[in-house]
């Protein structure tokens, strides 16, 4: 009999022994299906991040692409007043619709610029703004004085156009500057 009990013992222990090596099995299973499941979570959380990140970074640059439309047209609106005093027609359209490019410019440097927080185009849209003022400026002396706009070779035009390649220059800049201040994704 103590075979028998000791067959009996062996085979309790071993029936024991599996049941309890299953069980941590099972654990260590659960536990790490709930660690993979915690990594997986955190790499979503990462991935949404990022991608608002990526979204953020576009709506700054389109932002600041809008910034750049304006202060074109702003610079298209000059020329069409001096096109339009060359060839002296009537000034008031004109001259409305470069009141509004000249509006749109400044309300899109404070909208469209300041509001990206980039130090360097919000410098670059401020010389812009400086400059088309300077421009504007120039282009009322010429239409003060009707006989220096066809003389290209008089101070005041000479003025005019300085300060017109002084705004195309600041537009350039901005130009160049937004693709590195706000690279593409």
């Amino acid at each position: 009999m103590d075979q028998g009990v000791a067959a009996v013992w062996a085979a309790g222990l071993a029936g024991f022994a599996s049941a309890a090596g299953a069980a941590a099995g099972a654990g260590l299973a659960a536990r790490g299906a709930r660690v993979q499941l915690l990594q997986q979570g955190e790499l979503d959380k990462q991935g949404k991040t990022e991608e608002r990140r990526l979204q953020h970074d576009e709506w700054r640059r389109q932002s600041c692409l809008a910034f750049q439309v304006k202060l074109g047209e702003a610079v298209d609106a000059l020329d069409e007043l001096m096109y339009a005093l060359r060839n002296r027609r009537a000034l008031t359209e004109v001259r409305d619709k470069l009141r509004r490019a000249e509006g749109e410019v400044l309300r899109g440097h404070f909208d469209n610029v300041v509001v990206c927080q980039v130090t360097e185009l919000e410098e670059i849209s401020g010389a812009a703004l400086r400059r088309l003022e300077t421009a504007l400026k120039a282009v009322d002396a010429l239409r003060r004085s009707p006989s220096h706009v066809a003389d290209i070779d008089s101070a005041l035009h000479q003025r005019w156009l300085e300060q017109r390649q002084s705004l195309l220059d600041a537009y350039e800049m901005f130009s160049k500057a937004l693709p590195q201040a706000l690279p593409t994704a």
